[in-house]
């Protein structure tokens, strides 16, 4: 028996993709500065919802409080890269070289997430004490917190995945620019990043728990948030889990497509 060690193309384009991103530092800093806008405003307006009461919809403030700022620091860290680049390589017809290379587009994709994620990784350090100082970050019970560290890594594979899924549509669009646009807004509110799914409409929710975004967002933070526990713990995760699985077979159904409809443009 031999055992195959990760080819090393995978750390070279991990280190490359992490230095691309440092040396971009004006492009992250306002990155942590609109996540934090962000958290104050949600704070700001939540607080304004809640008034003098201490719970709404049985949802504490406290645990609110804690639950939008894990969101807002998961922003700094959940893949949202990989439909840009497979955009920039397809408009330029530079995915016709990667179909050919031994390091598929596919794993090159991931590689360059991974290297991303590491790149923002001192800038989520940095947030830590600021979200803290705007938001709260009080830590769950032991076995809220192992579960929320499993289902955080869940929830940056599903949010790698769409964004996969969303990059290949460019071999049918050919200019996503607009679709991406439009992913950012309504993932960050499908998500539950902006508003809760304890807040939606019963209709709205019914909807939404039949789509991937909240496993992004609105589920490992209600674990973090303490607003799940117990047995009621393995739901969420198993929700990520099946999303994975799912994702998984579209994009293998529609990369395999892709390689068919593959047109290249300019020179």
């Amino acid at each position: 028996m031999t055992i195959r060690r990760p080819h090393p193309i995978w750390w070279a384009m991990i280190r490359g993709a992490a230095y691309r991103l440092r040396i971009y530092r004006t492009g992250l800093l306002l990155w942590l500065l609109t996540s934090m806008m962000q958290l104050f405003l949600l704070r700001t307006i939540w607080s304004a919802v809640y008034g003098e009461r201490d719970s709404l919809e049985g949802i504490g403030s406290e645990s609110l409080l804690v639950y939008l700022t894990i969101s807002a620091l998961h922003a700094t860290v959940m893949p949202n890269d990989i439909a840009g680049e497979m955009e920039e390589r397809i408009s330029t017809g530079r995915v016709a070289a990667d179909l050919v290379r031994p390091f598929g587009l596919m794993k090159q994709m991931v590689a360059i997430q991974l290297g991303s994620t590491l790149g923002y990784i001192p800038i989520f350090l940095f947030a830590i004490p600021i979200a803290m100082l705007i938001g709260s970050l009080t830590l769950p019970s032991p076995a809220n917190f192992a579960a929320y560290i499993a289902s955080f890594v869940l929830a940056y594979v599903v949010s790698m995945l769409i964004w996969m899924l969303v990059g290949l549509a460019g071999f049918w669009l050919l200019n996503i620019g607009a679709l991406l646009g439009l992913m950012f807004v309504v993932s960050n509110l499908l998500s539950g990043a902006l508003v809760p799914l304890w807040f939606m409409p019963d209709a709205l929710r019914f909807v939404l728990e039949w789509l991937p975004f909240q496993a992004v967002t609105f589920l490992p933070a209600s674990i973090f948030a303490g607003e799940t526990t117990g047995s009621a713990i393995v739901r969420p995760l198993a929700v990520q889990v099946i999303w994975i699985g799912i994702l998984l077979v579209l994009i293998r159904f529609a990369w395999r497509r892709a390689q068919r409809k593959l047109v290249i443009q300019g020179g």
